[in-house]
């Protein structure tokens, strides 16, 4: 039985659930994913396994029965987990108790700070393992790889992700606005969205951007080949890069995937772009962040190139950014050093309130 009937089973369904908690907007996706997650916790840390378990009435015993103990559960994992896998743990508790009809528990686990000191959490991700700088030869031993096994899937999100700066899952949803034989323009339809972003814009975490670049024929025939694409021959073209990288470079610890180039790419923007006016925001817009802060996780300044293209990004998309880095360090729109602004602890004291 997959994880969706089980829960649909026991909680409350999507509908039942959106109309009784109007303000937690999520997904049906999103919220049956939050359950398998809390399932999944559940059975890891109390006797009874959810699995037993065959009526509400029966869940809303064992939830009130184990309360205490997955109280203690949730805030012991605070030193094994990063800050963000911690954070949506306890958001799928939360999730999870609602979803049983137990709001007051729900809001004695949504209410917990961590309990870890940031100094004692875990800071082994998946992210610090990515190679953030692509170089030629990286690219070439790669790109051969793909040929020889005819991995054409892998060969066009290569060429997307590198052109175009886009997550592997924005390959599946991109349209082709115009291509004239000397440019091309694409619409990206970001993958950073939530059903609250989508309801106010002006809660969304990500953008939709058009961009465009000179015509070349791989990108074009990358974009017409994407049409095909769909989500899981995208994480399997993602899974097949990864082992790749594993055979080929098997003496790093780093190592390539679609990220990586998304990485490089951020490079590239911020060498070409944060020496001018604007170029903050201009290089979040194409990249569809919504803040200037979110493209500090990607690249570097000094590892970028000065010779890669870069493309142009739409004035609407612009103006949907904001500069909330500027405005940390009182200065909204203007050209500054951030690394050098960090070190020197110049940003104002009442900070305002951003989301990444």
């Amino acid at each position: 039985m997959s994880n969706k009937r089980f829960n649909e089973k026991l909680f409350k369904t999507y509908n039942k659930y959106s109309k009784d908690h109007k303000k937690d907007v999520l997904k049906e996706k999103t919220y049956y994913s939050y359950l398998g997650d809390a399932s999944a916790f559940l059975n890891s840390v109390i006797v009874t396994k959810m699995a037993s378990i065959k009526t509400k009435k029966e869940l809303k015993v064992m939830l009130d029965e184990n309360h205490r103990l997955i109280m203690l559960s949730l805030k012991s994992t605070a030193y094994s987990k990063t800050s963000d896998s911690w954070r949506k743990l306890r958001r799928a508790l939360t999730i999870m108790y609602r979803a049983a009809g137990l709001s007051e528990y729900a809001s004695e686990v949504a209410k917990l700070d961590n309990p870890a000191p940031v100094s004692d959490r875990s800071h082994n991700t998946k992210k610090s393992r990515r190679l953030v700088k692509v170089t030629d030869d990286v690219m070439r031993d790669i790109i051969k790889h793909c040929q020889d096994n005819n991995d054409q899937d892998s060969l066009d999100l290569i060429v997307l992700a590198k052109c175009l700066g886009i997550r592997p899952s924005e390959a599946e949803r991109l349209q082709l606005i115009n291509n004239d034989g000397k440019e091309i323009t694409v619409k990206i339809h970001g993958s950073k969205k939530t059903l609250i972003g989508e309801r106010n814009k002006s809660k969304a975490r990500g953008l939709d951007r058009t961009l465009t670049v000179a015509h070349n024929a791989s990108l074009q025939a990358a974009i017409d080949r994407a049409r095909d694409l769909d989500e899981l021959r995208i994480k399997a073209a993602q899974m097949r890069l990864h082992r790749a990288s594993r055979k080929i470079f098997d003496t790093t610890e780093k190592h390539f995937c679609l990220y990586s180039l998304r990485y490089t790419f951020g490079s590239n923007l911020k060498r070409q772009l944060y020496q001018t006016e604007g170029g903050r925001i201009v290089a979040a817009a194409i990249m569809g962040h919504k803040n200037t802060s979110s493209i500090s996780s990607y690249g570097h300044f000094r590892s970028g190139s000065v010779s890669a293209e870069i493309p142009q990004v739409d004035a609407d998309t612009i103006a949907q950014v904001k500069d909330n880095i500027g405005e940390r360090f009182g200065k909204a729109g203007q050209n500054f050093d951030i690394g050098e602004a960090i070190r020197n602890r110049d940003y104002i004291k009442t900070e305002p309130s951003y989301s990444p």
